[in-house]
């Protein structure tokens, strides 16, 4: 399948409703995840999907206003008998635009077998690894990645299904200022890249494993995302509303607990709220490393605060205590 000649060459050759389309993007990325294009260096990752080849389209004919430098990025999985052509196929229309493209293999079934872990997991892994390696080698400022609202819905979803709290439970941030990343289309339904690539004339090349049941993420978007839709046909923009409120409570309490420290002295917690105590103990412990501090345990955790349980000590993931002194809690991590 090849991609058809003619593809518009700038924002002016698009029509105003893609122009206004590419714009919107671009003030998401300015206003929302607070990121300034100008003069950066973008790695955009590319499967040869709809979503990617998107976003891949979109921040091409953003950097000419911006004066910004984009770089596409494909790891070919080699899962797939068609994976090589999905690879030349990205390589030919990065070839057709202008960019530059990095192509990159990667035999992720082994890799999965070798580590013992899943192959979703396994190709995730490698693709964060290829990228901060290329984030060197590049001197790129930031990672492009076209996850969208449909993607977001279903993370939303699977979050709820894992347990997990407010604000995480609205769902992957538009951006990780540690990993760099970014994700511009975040607000944006699948419907409208789709109709977007459609206007460029670009035949995009489809992931065959989308479908395939075996992935959890599948299954809740063939089989659980449908029901939730029949029930309410506006479900997708009630998550883009709850991603909004949950990046608001999640910029209040990262400001509010920005200085987490090792010990929280009872002068400190008493007269809290339970919600500000909770969120210093997730904060304390977060700054300790890897590893979720779950739920139930940090309420386990202020109930024995609450009640004055002298020498009761809580685990958490990644090897990390909290102890409760005369005086203080005390958070550390056993090496």
């Amino acid at each position: 399948m090849h991609h058809t000649p003619g593809i518009p060459q700038s924002l002016q050759d698009l029509l105003p409703k893609w122009a206004h389309f590419c714009l919107y993007t671009e003030k998401f990325i300015t206003h929302e995840l607070d990121v300034d294009l100008k003069g950066k260096r973008l790695l955009v990752g590319v499967s040869g999907g709809v979503d990617s080849t998107a976003l891949l389209m979109v921040l091409h004919y953003l950097s000419q206003r911006n004066e910004c430098e984009v770089i596409a990025v494909h790891l070919d999985h080699q899962l797939r008998s068609e994976s090589g052509e999905d690879a030349s196929w990205v390589m030919t229309l990065c070839k057709t635009i202008g960019i530059e493209c990095v192509l990159e293999r990667r035999d992720i079934a082994t890799l999965a077998e070798e580590m013992g872990i899943g192959v979703e997991e396994a190709g995730r892994n490698a693709r964060y690894e290829l990228f901060s390696e290329l984030m060197v080698t590049k001197s790129a400022d930031y990672i492009a990645l076209a996850h969208h609202l449909d993607d977001l819905s279903e993370d939303v979803l699977m979050r709820l299904m894992r347990g997990t709290g407010w604000p995480g439970l609205s769902g992957m941030s538009g951006v990780d200022p540690v990993r760099k990343l970014i994700r511009p289309f975040l607000m944006m339904p699948k419907s409208t890249l789709i109709a977007f690539v459609k206007h460029l004339t670009i035949e995009w090349h489809e992931d065959a494993t989308n479908s395939d049941p075996s992935w959890t993420r599948n299954r809740i978007r063939n089989e659980v995302m449908p029901l939730f839709i029949k029930e309410n046909p506006n479900f997708k923009d009630s998550i883009g509303r709850l991603w909004k409120i949950g990046k608001i409570e999640q910029d209040y309490w990262a400001e509010l607990t920005s200085d987490p420290v090792e010990e929280l002295p009872n002068s400190m917690l008493e007269g809290l709220h339970q919600a500000v105590r909770l969120r210093l103990f997730k904060a304390s412990l977060d700054a300790l490393g890897q590893g979720q501090a779950l739920a139930h345990t940090l309420f386990k955790l202020d109930e024995a605060w609450s009640t004055k349980r002298v020498g009761s000590v809580f685990q958490f993931p990644g090897d990390k205590t909290a102890t409760i002194t005369g005086s203080r809690v005390v958070f550390s991590y056993k090496h």
